[in-house]
Order: C-alpha cells, then structure tokens, then sequence
C-alpha cells in the first residue's frame, strides 16, 4: 500500500459515528465520543483509527486499531506520529506489554504508574486490572520531566 495516497485526518464530531462503525467491525471494543480527539488514515474507507482522550488536563492515546487486512504496512505508526505533530502537550499510553518497541519506535518512554496524574492512575489501574498494561509517554522535546525508569 501506497502510504502517500492516504489521508490523514482529524475527525469532525458530526463524523464520529463513522469511526465508530469501523470500531466495531476491527477493534471491538470501545466507542469514540464527541469530547475525544479522533484520527483516522483512510482512502475511500477508514484503515485506521486512534482517539485522544482528555483527563484531567492529560493526553491519553487510545483506541489505535488497523483494518485487519492493511496490518503490518505501517498504517499506525504514520497515523501516531502525524497526531503527535498536531500536539502540544505530553501524551500518555497503556499499551499491552508486547507494543512497548513499537511504542518506544515512536518516541514514548516507559516509566512508574505511580508517577501518573491521579485520575489517570485510576484510569490505568482500571485497565490493568483486566490485562497487564504498560505505562509510557512521549513528551514534547521542551517539557522537563521527572519521570523515573522502573
């Protein structure tokens, strides 16, 4: 798959229904809403699919899915980093503990959940209760944080 034919972009609100669909037909699990940031990679239909989501002033990544049969062509590595671009703050994320070179790849660093803002700590140990998850962030070049390597 030609990357360069595809497009990027941020979804309006009034088109987060559509991104939904595609949620369910490849990821199963969640739904967008209208108070997210939502990023797809589409050409005549969305491929792929990530959302932003505010709490308590933080960032959290969530929700990257692929359609199933344009896997491992690079999809959400471009979508991720091209949504890191349009960003401004630090961006947090639980990945499963096998995405954690794919995550480093794109610039995120594992560091201690016990260093999370509160309502995401509470947000990651809901998570990791289900399936152990990893904590990392990628921060902007110019934000000095104190965030210690487990």
């Amino acid at each position: 798959m030609d990357l360069s034919s595809l497009q990027f972009s941020q979804l309006q609100k009034h088109h987060i229904p559509l991104v939904n669909q595609f949620y369910k037909q490849v990821y199963k699990k969640g739904l967008a809403n209208k108070s997210e940031q939502v990023f797809v990679l589409k050409n005549q239909e969305i491929l792929c699919a990530a959302r932003l989501k505010e709490v308590q002033g933080a960032l959290l990544l969530t929700g990257v899915a692929c359609n199933e049969a344009a896997r491992g062509q690079g999809l959400a590595s471009t979508l991720i980093s091209q949504l890191l671009l349009s960003q401004v703050q630090t961006i947090y994320c639980f990945p499963y503990p096998h995405l954690q070179t794919f995550y480093q790849r794109l610039g995120f660093t594992l560091f201690s959940a016990d260093e999370l803002p509160e309502k995401l700590s509470i947000q990651y140990q809901r998570y990791n209760s289900r399936k152990p998850l990893l904590c990392m962030s990628r921060a902007l070049p110019n934000e000095n944080l104190r965030f210690k390597q487990p």
